[in-house]
């Protein structure tokens, strides 16, 4: 992989924002089968948008798991950006919806050979990033092909905890109506993965959030896996199998899995 660690003004934001772009490239192997090795790119890569958790940054999702080399073997560009604690949702300091929504992705299929069809464009995050992946895919679903809710921060409406209502008062969101009002006006919803521990704390309101897509009629597939907590552990082992289950329809799409 080509990896280019990126810091560029953000409208959105008003200020210098720290991005990672990771591209497919050639490897060792390559030139084995006779034909010469090349830099030159016959087509734009797929992206694939990896959203952090709380507490996180743009760097942890290619420290913490093997996301990388995945993203070669499937011929898959990746982008990971800087939020804080923004929820990837408006603030007072900065317009983070808009940074992801609009910003980000003209920024990278501008200046790097990132495709910008929708067909081509997939997001996933765990945590407080997959609560930022729902949000983005049930307001605005015409932008993604598929979407990855690892862990995702969702809490129930009715749970009355001080923790879960301090983490609610900051959200701008109920997933629960966004996935109702996407029903409501018939959105085309891109291909949904969620997954979860069952040794999670938010394993409870996951799982009711996953019965509250089932009886909405949202398809959607849903790993429940024994064993785990919150960690990277489960993400690094969901995140491979997400990039085997993507819809693909791209140049590289009969060209994997791409040895390292």
């Amino acid at each position: 992989m080509a990896q280019i660690n990126c810091n560029f003004h953000s409208y959105s934001i008003r200020c210098p924002i720290q991005i990672e772009v990771t591209l497919p490239s050639i490897s060792s192997m390559d030139g084995r089968d006779g034909n010469p090795p090349t830099h030159a790119l016959p087509a734009k890569f797929p992206v694939l948008y990896l959203l952090h958790g709380g507490g996180n940054d743009y760097r942890c999702w290619l420290r913490y798991t093997s996301a990388e080399r995945y993203a070669e073997e499937h011929r898959l560009a990746l982008v990971t950006c800087s939020v804080g604690g923004s929820s990837y949702e408006d603030r007072d300091w900065g317009k983070f919806y808009q940074l992801l929504s609009k910003e980000l992705p003209e920024f990278v299929c501008s200046y790097f050979p990132i495709s910008d069809r929708p067909e081509d464009t997939y997001m996933c995050g765990y945590s407080m990033g997959g609560y930022g992946t729902i949000i983005h895919s049930l307001l605005e679903p015409e932008k993604y092909a598929a979407v990855g809710y690892f862990s995702p921060g969702v809490f129930l409406r009715d749970e009355t905890s001080e923790r879960s209502r301090n983490i609610r008062s900051h959200l701008n969101f109920d997933t629960f109506e966004l996935a109702e009002k996407a029903v409501e006006r018939k959105a085309k919803l891109p291909k949904i993965f969620m997954c979860i521990g069952q040794n999670d704390f938010l394993y409870e309101a996951v799982t009711k959030y996953h019965n509250h897509l089932e009886k909405l009629g949202i398809e959607h597939r849903y790993d429940d896996l024994p064993g785990y907590e919150h960690e990277f552990a489960i993400w690094d082992l969901e995140l491979e199998k997400f990039m085997d289950w993507l819809p693909r329809t791209d140049y590289y799409a009969d060209k994997i899995p791409h040895k390292i």
